[in-house]
């Protein structure tokens, strides 16, 4: 083999090695600190809130919470399309706040997720709702509509799962799928109680600022820190699918990174002798 083919042959293993190496290593495409995931998530709440029909008056504005995120993501793990089992239980799905509520959407295959359709499947219930019965019309589901649009929740923690060996309890659950899950606080849908106050947007503020038909408070809707993680995240007892195919990517990068470093020696000539 000519000098010139060896290269060749050199440089396409190498170039491959880097493809593979690019591919094996790439990360979620929903993280739950995924400024653009996160934003996109609380623009899709925050239109449907401020348009509600009729108006409400004491509609609160609707931002991010990550420890919301993170039980969100625990639960997420299970891949399992039912609610979680946690949510009545005090301090389990989050530091601060006393009560929790949630929505949750799955679908297959991975690519027929959107933030905007997952949280469209759930607001288009409207139809089924009577606002001014505050109830589902007959034999109809309504309660992620009125989660939604809940006066009282203002803030949403949301976070995606993909579910390769598919998400139990569904008619799918024998293909890869994907499960949304977005938690709310504090929690919504309490029996005889509308979801909102009828009126003209923003009268029942307060002291709160008017922001697209919905109460900002400053102080309220900041985003905070925490440290902190639910005891039963699957995540802390198991090594988990993610953590397997890290490792798994981790091995096979070893293994091509001995082989470009052999193809370089044999094209180069990198081999020293004394």
């Amino acid at each position: 083999m000519s000098d010139v083919s060896e290269m060749s042959a050199c440089f396409q293993v190498l170039i491959s090695t880097c493809f593979l190496l690019g591919v094996f290593s790439s990360e979620s495409l929903f993280d739950i600190t995924d400024r653009a995931f996160i934003d996109e998530c609380v623009r899709e709440h925050t239109q449907n809130r401020s348009s509600v029909s009729p108006s409400a008056a004491n509609m609160r504005y609707m931002s991010w919470d990550a420890a919301l995120a993170v039980t969100a993501r625990a639960w997420a793990r299970f891949c399992i399309f039912k609610h979680n089992i946690y949510l009545r239980e005090v301090r389990r799905v989050h530091p601060t706040f006393p009560s929790v509520g949630e929505n949750i959407w799955a679908g297959a295959p991975y690519s027929r997720f959107t933030v905007k359709s997952a949280v469209f499947s759930w607001v288009k219930e409207l139809k089924d709702y009577n606002y001014h019965q505050n109830k589902c019309n007959d034999k109809k589901v309504c309660g992620h509509y009125t989660q939604v649009v809940w006066a009282d929740s203002y803030k949403v923690g949301c976070a995606v799962q993909t579910c390769p060996n598919g998400v139990a309890e569904t008619h799918f659950s024998d293909i890869p799928g994907v499960i949304f899950v977005c938690n709310y606080a504090t929690a919504g849908n309490f029996r005889g109680v509308s979801p909102y106050k009828q009126g003209a947007s923003c009268s029942g503020c307060s002291s709160d600022k008017c922001e697209r038909n919905l109460c900002r408070n400053t102080s309220r809707d900041a985003e905070q820190s925490y440290n902190w993680t639910p005891d039963w995240d699957p995540a802390l007892s198991s090594c988990g699918t993610f953590c397997v195919s890290v490792m798994i990517i981790r091995l096979i990068s070893v293994v091509l990174l001995f082989v470009c470093v052999y193809c370089l020696q044999c094209c180069y000539s990198l081999f020293i002798y004394d």
